[in-house]
């Protein structure tokens, strides 16, 4: 496990993305349905300029890149082996309201999709790939099925890894989302929406309605929230990502939010 050589792969069939999902995961027959799904999150559509792309992050040596901080932060938070798996990105996507992204990634238990474009700076890479790996430490210690992860479960991840991201790497490398919205427009939502939803679960069409912000919400809030909820536990007490990486979700529930 580690990360797979998909350059290999992609000097291939980098015109066949179908083909590298049925690689990456055989039991999808085809393919192709695993690879629309993967587009969700920023998979590339190929195209001469994806194809430039991909030839930079070979010369930038992103896959020695991924593997190094993968053997740092497994050793640092004892955790679980992975299969990490990185393709070229589309760099607008539906997802992220049309906006350019340079990164994106989604993660299960024991493997991460990771998405990049070429960066000047690789700490946005590295930025990347601790919010990834955190959510799958967070998944081998809660152990816990897919589809029964909570709001609040949802919620706390997406807030811990963004805070990792800020332990390990700084503030200049936090998701926009964490600093999108004012304090209290988000505890407004919290209090509208989110308070007495937080036992919905992921296989729940309101989960991701609140989680990224749908049906008129606005967009990425449930993240923003989750950043909040675990800054603001933070304010009493002594943090770090190794100490809280196993804790269940209901302990950061405190003051404003329990």
């Amino acid at each position: 496990m580690g990360v797979i050589r998909t350059d290999q792969w992609l000097d291939e069939d980098f015109e066949h993305p179908e083909k590298l999902c049925q690689k990456a995961e055989p039991e999808q027959v085809g393919g192709e349905q695993f690879y629309r799904y993967l587009q969700t999150f920023g998979m590339y559509t190929p195209s001469r300029y994806t194809k430039a792309n991909y030839t930079k992050l070979k010369d930038r040596k992103v896959w020695e890149l991924i593997e190094r901080w993968y053997q740092k932060y497994r050793k640092l938070w004892s955790g679980p082996e992975s299969n990490i798996y990185i393709f070229p990105i589309q760099m607008k996507n539906p997802l992220f309201s049309g906006q350019s992204i340079q990164k994106s990634g989604v993660s299960f238990p024991n493997k991460i999709y990771l998405f990049l474009a070429p960066v000047d700076d690789i700490k946005e890479w590295e930025a990347l790939f601790v919010h990834e790996y955190h959510h799958v430490t967070r998944m081998h210690y809660l152990n816990k099925d897919l589809m029964d992860y909570t709001l609040l479960d949802s919620l706390v991840f997406e807030g811990l890894a963004e805070h990792a991201v800020l332990e390990y790497c700084g503030e200049k490398y936090l998701a926009q989302s964490t600093k999108q919205y004012a304090d209290r427009q988000l505890l407004r939502y919290w209090k509208s929406h989110f308070k007495d939803n937080l036992s919905r679960k992921k296989k729940e069409s309101i989960h991701d309605q609140l989680l990224y912000g749908k049906s008129l919400l606005p967009n990425m809030i449930g993240y923003a929230l989750g950043f909040k909820l675990i800054e603001d536990f933070k304010k009493n007490e002594g943090f770090k990502t190794t100490r809280y990486i196993k804790k269940d979700s209901s302990v950061f529930l405190q003051g404003d939010y329990s």
